[in-house]
């Protein structure tokens, strides 16, 4: 189930809040402007010169600020280049100026979606469904995102509606042929992807998903032709090749499919099951030694994965009981469950995390610091290493970084209370105190009944009722 997930996020339009793609897709015919640095932008952004067309959006809003398109391009450009706090803050300046814009709604949503952040995906595209009724986007993203939680009858609801609205759009009925495919309702998702390629006929992901169907079926004289087209449409989507390999090995055609499995691996080496098929295929080929070498292969792999997975559990399970033994006052025994856990895993972001959190409260703060910023190396839009930070540069005198650090644990994980009190006691102490009251109010919003925070907005603003 999770590999169709992720095949799915490989064969589906990257980012329908693109404003280069989703316009047309969706009918939506909207213009930054004839600005020339605009025009260079949209151009940058449509080839994949993403920190280019950032730098053009960033001269063109210099000239127009208010322009509500040209946050917008200059949010997806940043999506596009994995730049996630920016482009949340590009999107949301959308909307301040231009009130329930969908694409930027949707631009939000999917990089929440691509943060993993759901509860808020879902949260923005309820919101943009509401305000636009008519249109099948946000209907479309909310099942996209209903699929990556497993959550397929909401899934399945959403992408109904979509197609009530826009019976044609083909993304949206092969997304939905897929939820059937996950829950094993595997007739009525061949309905839905006969219906889109009769739309579509080359569409690719139809295409493999009806392959693998009739592949489970043993039906190889309707499997063949579908596998075979995914993979002239799409040469270097290695899962293609692979379903097309299996088809053929099963149906005696060892050479062929060796063939093909050989040109997976030269892709992805250490990708066992591509190994394990092979050695089958050279066998049934008749060509022993190969197989054999290749089987001597796979045992390395597999064993090495295998020790691989553990290591990573094993280390997961360390860092949860470290954090209870740190929320119980035993840092001593979290330190040590931590270094084990690093042992096991050096790339675990929240060992790492977690490590940061309890030398933070020793008071140890420049080795919390060098802690805290592994684990952003390694996990990059980790929310809670990013308020660490925060708290770390506050400690350090930096009130600059703490700023900047809070701030983007606040566009990440925007009901983050906590983050949003200490960021506003940050723009307090640099005078930023408009910011510093909006913030706190944002605080109070989320926990009301927090006496913490309702003093902290008394003192900040006396005259007022908070």
């Amino acid at each position: 189930m999770r590999l169709l997930r992720l095949f799915l996020l490989v064969l589906l339009p990257g980012c329908w809040a693109s404003c280069a793609l989703l316009r047309p897709a969706w009918g939506l015919d909207e213009s930054p402007g004839s600005d020339p640095t605009a025009v260079e932008g949209l151009r940058y952004l449509t080839t994949g010169e993403f920190d280019k067309a950032i730098e053009s959006y960033l001269q063109a809003i210099e000239q127009t600020p208010a322009n509500p398109y040209l946050w917008l391009d200059l949010g997806e450009a940043y999506r596009s280049a994995h730049r996630m706090p920016d482009a949340i803050a590009a999107f949301r300046r959308t909307l301040e100026l231009s009130r329930d814009h969908e694409l930027a709604q949707l631009g939000l949503a999917e990089c929440f979606r691509q943060l993993s952040n759901f509860d808020e995906a879902l949260r923005v595209l309820k919101k943009a469904t509401l305000a636009h009724p008519n249109s099948p986007a946000p209907r479309f993203a909310q099942g996209r995102v209903y699929i990556e939680l497993q959550k397929y009858v909401e899934a399945q609801a959403a992408l109904h509606a979509a197609l009530e609205l826009e019976p044609t759009n083909t993304a949206a009925r092969v997304l939905l042929g897929s939820t059937f495919k996950s829950v094993a309702q595997l007739d009525e998702a061949l309905e839905e992807f006969d219906r889109a390629l009769d739309q579509e006929p080359d569409n690719a992901l139809a295409r493999y998903l009806r392959a693998s169907i009739y592949a489970d079926r043993n039906d190889i004289e309707r499997a063949l032709p579908d596998a075979g087209r995914v993979v002239a449409l799409e040469p270097g989507n290695t899962r293609a090749r692979f379903l097309l390999a299996s088809i053929l090995v099963r149906n005696g055609q060892c050479d062929s499919g060796a063939e093909h499995l050989e040109k997976v691996i030269a892709a992805e080496p250490d990708n066992t099951e591509s190994v394990s098929l092979l050695a089958r295929a050279y066998q049934c080929a008749g060509r022993g030694v190969e197989a054999a070498e290749i089987r001597r292969r796979f045992a390395e792999l597999a064993k090495h994965d295998q020790t691989e997975r553990e290591s990573r559990v094993q280390a997961d399970h360390l860092v949860r009981e470290a954090g209870d033994h740190a929320r119980e006052g035993r840092p001593n025994e979290a330190l040590e469950l931590l270094r084990q856990a690093l042992a096991r895993d050096s790339s675990n972001g929240g060992a790492y995390t977690q490590l940061a959190k309890v030398l933070y409260s020793a008071g140890r703060f420049e080795v919390a610091h060098e802690a805290v910023i592994l684990a952003l190396k390694h996990s990059p839009y980790r929310s809670d290493a990013l308020y660490v930070l925060g708290r770390i540069l506050i400690e350090q005198g930096n009130l600059a970084g703490a700023r900047d650090a809070l701030l983007q644990t606040t566009l990440i994980n925007p009901l983050d209370a906590e983050a949003l009190f200490f960021l506003a006691q940050v723009y307090l102490e640099l005078g930023d105190d408009t910011s510093g009251v909006a913030t706190l109010r944002k605080s109070l919003e989320l926990e009301p009944d927090n006496t913490s925070y309702a003093r902290a907005l008394a003192q900040a603003v006396p005259s007022s009722n908070p």
